[in-house]
């Protein structure tokens, strides 16, 4: 049997596994914060749906790079996911590079939890405060797209193409989308929407594309 014949079964075990253990945690977690809450120690913030939204996706961007980095760490593990049949232990430039992958991921869900925690926390929130955290943003920003530029060199061809295809359909896609709802709004059939909003509905779609593109190309 070949690599390119094993990658469904496998892909589909894993997304199973992480979806048995991911399930009861993620109850677990919400049935404690929910006693906190009846019992007067803990009271959820008032949150939005795009609010909500960017909690959900921030949880997702840092478990992910966490994990990632914390694999990178160990160069069996990394060398068996990379290659299943080889066995042979990563090298430390492919360790380095899934190490500054982990990192982009991580620093997304920070940026991206950032707002909607400074603004639960200090509702409403003091001017300097949001300055603070918004000098914060920025050098999060230039860092994170360093690295998103960097890790894009560091990547083979097969990853890049996969890119760029992501990248290709988020537009095309969010484009006639954000359109056709901004052209609705205008015309009062539609509800307003903040850019927040728009951020929150675009990271989505991006990590949807991502995510079916990378499965039919085989990369995870």
């Amino acid at each position: 049997m070949t690599l390119a014949s094993k990658f469904p079964k496998n892909r589909a075990v894993r997304a199973l596994v992480f979806a048995a253990v991911g399930a009861p945690v993620g109850y677990l977690v919400g049935k404690y914060l929910a006693g906190l809450e009846d019992a007067g120690v803990w009271s959820a913030p008032d949150l939005g749906w795009s609010d909500a939204l960017a909690i959900v996706l921030a949880l997702l961007l840092l478990g992910a790079g966490v994990i990632t980095m914390i694999v990178s760490a160990n160069r069996k593990a990394l060398g068996r996911q990379i290659d299943p049949e080889g066995g042979r232990p990563a090298t430390s430039a492919q360790a380095s590079f899934y190490a500054q992958n982990g990192g982009v991921l991580a620093l997304a869900g920070l940026m991206m939890a950032t707002p909607v925690v400074v603004r639960a926390v200090f509702d409403p929130v003091p001017p300097l405060i949001a300055s603070a955290a918004m000098i914060g943003l920025v050098a999060l920003f230039l860092v994170q797209t360093a690295s998103s530029i960097s890790v894009w060199i560091g990547s083979d061809e097969l990853m890049r193409r996969a890119t760029a295809e992501i990248s290709a359909l988020t537009f095309v896609i969010l484009q006639g989308a954000l359109f056709l709802w901004a052209a609705g709004e205008k015309l009062g059939l539609l509800p307003v929407l903040t850019l927040w909003d728009a951020v929150s509905v675009m990271m989505t779609a991006y990590l949807i594309i991502a995510g079916v593109v990378i499965w039919r190309r085989g990369l995870a």
